[in-house]
Order: structure tokens, then C-alpha cells, then sequence
């Protein structure tokens, strides 16, 4: 989902700050990183808010009311709802006072406020957004299905199309987080599968032949890729990074906010690839803005938290030899489902004829020793450690435990009933474990608690 904000330069800091409290499926249009070069920037800006973004969020404070910018985007917003018939523009207010000095015509609509600049307020404006995303995409499923036939003949073929693979996409989607839990040993049925869609939204489905039926459809789409299934029964045979990403998303962020807490000036840190440590990555663009985090040295195996962490630093003007902080990548051959650097041998082979180990211990010549490592699990190893499914994985997770002084561990709480068939680190190595709970993971948690408490390992649950 594409999100136009609209905001003076004053508030691009937050903006930046509310962006890394959204879905990563959000995706937001910010004129410094959207604009090609060279381009009118009139034309650019009036086409991303008229044709090229699917909700518009203005920012209001005294400077944006006074901005000849900013009233020619609300002018754009406010025609292509009277050409849609539907809601597409909506107000964030940083500074009440401002608030009746905006646009007269939309002071009458509700709006997002803004209590100060604490991440925990950004955090709680980012989660008011996420909900009226939900809203507005709710919203927008039902009216597709109830669109008339006169209204069809109005629409031209490209605009139906888009519309239609943006329903099947959100149907994949909700199909996908369903089956997470589920593998080749432990199946959920299709019975099963759809009453379970139908406690989350109301599906035109009506038994599970209709929906083995869709489930072909969305294969042959590639809305499933990583599912197996038949006419009776359905499972997850691969996790892809995309999948999570979406899924415990409030947890992952408290998680990472407390163990963030653990990063000081000067360290070296390593980060392992995962949806649940990503948000870490989050945590530490926002203190480098700040100037609250300094001389930091990453190392990662993991393709986003370098490149997210590689464009916070060169738009914050940091050179080669900067001392801000230092991306380290590890090499190898890059995989599309985990989105993580593994050793060569997976790219010719299903064996690891080799170990990266001393590669990898170059790195360390030039940062020095791990102070903290932050890794991700897929899951459980039988009762005594953490797995992943992929032994080309471990390597990265083996040497980031072998070398770091500490050891945390993220997991999100669906991950805490998994088996998986390859172990990267055992509970007598003295991991520090994170996670949160949900009323349906209780007792998942208790059975995984149990395991750990005689190790010397520890288990912390943030609330």
C-alpha cells in the first residue's frame, strides 16, 4: 500500500520516525527519496497524490497551513475523492493550535493527534494509522464486491485488473498467516483453514471444496508460493521472510525496543537476518538521528538491516571513514526466501562442502570483538535448543554465537511451538531469550519455559 504524506520540512524527522512504525507493507511517498532527477517536480508530486498512492496523510503544523506546496496537494487529494466517491485524505495534527488554521475543508474530519516527539507516542500514532489502513482497505474490499454493473462499464480494464490482483494478493496474504503454524507433520485441515478465515473476515467461501478451489487459483497466481496442499488438508513447506513480516508486529516492537536498551556507543553488534530483529534495525536509525548512538560497528548477514541502515547513513551525510557507524556485510550468496547471505555452496549445492568461518573472522580483525549479538530462530531444536530449517543458515547464527560476549535471541510467540530439523545454538550456551505473549501462545509459552528454566539460558516476556 502506497501512503502519500503530506508535511512541511520541518516534520520530514518525523515522518522518518513514523514510517518504521508501520506495516512494512506500507509503503510511504516522501518527495526526498521519491523524486527522479530532473524531474518537474509539479508533475511528479500532482501524479503520485492523483494516480500513484492509495491513501494521503497531511501532516498539519503552523508551517504546512502556510505552504503553497502543501495546498496544491490537498487540492489534488480533495479532487480525487470527488472523482472516487471515496475517503483518501487524512489529517495527522502535530500542533492543535494549528488545527483551526488548516484547510477549511477539512477541519470537519477526524484526525490523528500528535501528544509530543517520545517514540512511544510516534509508536501510538503509527498504531491509529495501521488501524485506519485496515479500515480503509476493509472498507475498500466491500465496496469492490458490491460494485454495479454500471459502474463496471465506467472502469477501464487496467484499473479492474489492478483491483482484482490486489484482492487476490490480500486473500494470499490472510491464507499465509494462517498456515504459519502449520507444517508437513502437523497439517491443518481444510475445514479447519476456513473457519479460521472466517473468524478474520467475512470470505465468500462456502465449503472446503470452494476452497481448495481458490487455493489453486492463488497457486497458479504465485499468491502461494512456499504452500503444499490437497482436497483435504494444508500446510506451510517454506517459510519466506515476507510471510512474517506482517504478523506479531506490536510485539516485535517491543521487543526491540528492549533490547535495544542493550546498545551502547563504541560497540560492535551483529545482526541476524529475521522479521522480529528488523525492528532492532529500526531502533538504531532512530538514535542515530539523535546523535544518541555513535561509533557503532555492524555486522550483519542479514540484506535489509544493511540496506535500510546504508540509506540512513548516506542521507544523514556520512562518509566511508565516518565513525557514526560501520556496516560490515558478511558474503555470499544471497537468498530471496530469508533475505540473509549464506555461504557459495548453497548456490551450486544442498551441502555445505565448506566453512565460512575464517571469512568471516576477517571482519573481526577490523571491528574487533562482538559485544552483542541479536538473532532471529524459526524455531525449536527437540528440548534442548533453537533451529532453523536451512543448515546453510547456521553458519552466520553458529559464528555470531561463538563470537559474541552476549547472545540475544528474538522470537515472536508463534515460533516457540515449532520444530525445526537443524540446531544453531543450545540452551546451556546462555542465550538470552525474548519474546512476548498473547492470550493463544499461553501455553506454548509455559511448555517452552519449561524448557529453558534448568538450562543457562534465560527467558524474558515483554509486556
Amino acid at each position: 500500500m502506497k501512503i502519500f504524506m503530506s508535511h512541511s520540512s520541518r516534520q520530514k524527522l518525523f515522518v522518518k520516525a513514523l514510517r518504521d512504525h508501520l506495516p512494512s507493507s506500507a509503503s510511504l511517498w516522501i518527495d526526498e527519496f521519491e523524486l527522479r532527477v530532473g524531474a518537474s517536480l509539479e508533475n511528479e508530486l500532482e501524479t503520485a497524490v492523483r494516480q500513484g498512492s492509495d491513501l494521503f496523510v497531511l501532516v498539519v503544523d503552523r508551517d504546512s497551513n502556510a505552504s503553497e506546496w502543501v495546498a496544491k496537494e490537498i487540492d489534488w487529494a480533495l479532487q480525487r475523492e470527488r472523482e472516487s466517491g471515496q475517503t483518501f485524505l487524512l489529517p495527522i495534527v502535530i500542533e492543535p493550535e494549528a488545527w483551526s488554521g488548516a484547510d477549511p475543508r477539512i477541519q470537519h474530519r477526524k484526525y490523528l493527534p500528535v501528544r509530543d516527539f517520545t517514540d512511544e507516542s510516534i509508536a501510538a500514532v503509527g498504531r491509529s494509522l495501521t488501524s485506519e489502513i485496515f479500515e480503509w482497505l476493509s472498507n475498500r474490499l466491500d465496496s469492490e464486491r458490491t460494485i454495479s454493473p454500471g459502474e463496471l462499464e465506467r472502469r477501464s480494464n487496467a484499473e479492474l485488473l489492478k483491483t482484482a490482483d490486489q484482492l487476490t494478493s490480500d486473500l494470499g496474504s490472510l491464507i499465509k498467516a494462517e498456515l504459519l503454524p502449520y507444517r508437513a507433520n502437523n497439517p491443518i485441515a481444510l475445514t479447519d483453514l476456513l473457519a479460521a478465515l472466517r473468524g478474520k473476515r467475512s470470505i465468500d467461501i462456502t465449503d472446503e471444496a470452494e476452497l481448495y478451489g481458490v487455493l489453486e487459483r492463488l497457486s497458479s497466481l504465485h499468491r502461494l508460493n512456499g504452500v503444499e496442499f490437497d482436497d483435504e488438508y494444508a500446510y506451510l513447506e517454506r517459510e519466506n521472510y515476507s510471510y512474517k513480516a506482517d504478523l506479531y508486529v506490536a510485539i516485535k516492537r517491543q521487543i526491540a525496543r528492549r533490547v535495544a536498551r542493550e546498545i551502547h556507543p563504541g560497540m560492535t553488534i551483529a545482526i541476524d537476518g529475521g522479521s522480529t530483529v528488523q525492528p532492532v534495525v529500526d531502533v538504531i536509525i532512530r538514535r542515530l538521528r539523535t546523535g544518541s548512538l555513535q561509533q557503532l560497528s555492524v555486522i550483519t548477514n542479514f540484506i535489509p538491516a544493511a540496506a535500510k541502515l546504508l540509506e540512513e547513513l548516506s542521507s544523514l551525510g556520512v562518509g566511508d571513514h565516518d565513525r557514526l557507524a560501520q556496516v560490515f556485510m558478511l558474503g555470499g550468496y544471497s537468498r530471496p526466501v530469508s533475505l540473509t547471505t549464506v555461504p557459495l555452496d548453497f548456490a551450486n549445492s544442498d551441502e555445505l562442502l565448506s566453512s565460512p568461518a575464517e571469512e568471516y573472522n576477517r571482519v573481526l580483525e577490523v571491528t574487533g570483538p562482538i559485544d552483542i549479538a541479536f538473532l532471529g530462530a524459526n524455531g525449536t531444536y527437540g528440548k534442548t535448543g533453537l533451529g532453523t530449517r536451512n543448515p546453510f543458515e547456521t553458519s552466520a547464527k553458529r559464528w555470531f554465537v561463538s563470537n559474541a560476549k552476549e547472545r540475544f535471541v528474538l522470537m515472536d510467540p508463534s515460533k516457540l511451538s515449532i520444530q525445526q530439523q537443524v540446531p544453531f545454538a543450545l540452551f546451556d550456551d546462555g542465550l538470552k531469550i525474548v519474546t512476548g505473549e498473547t492470550p493463544e501462545d499461553q501455553e506454548s509459552l509455559r511448555r517452552f519455559a519449561e524448557l529453558v528454566e534448568p538450562t543457562a539460558s534465560t527467558l524474558e516476556i515483554v509486556q
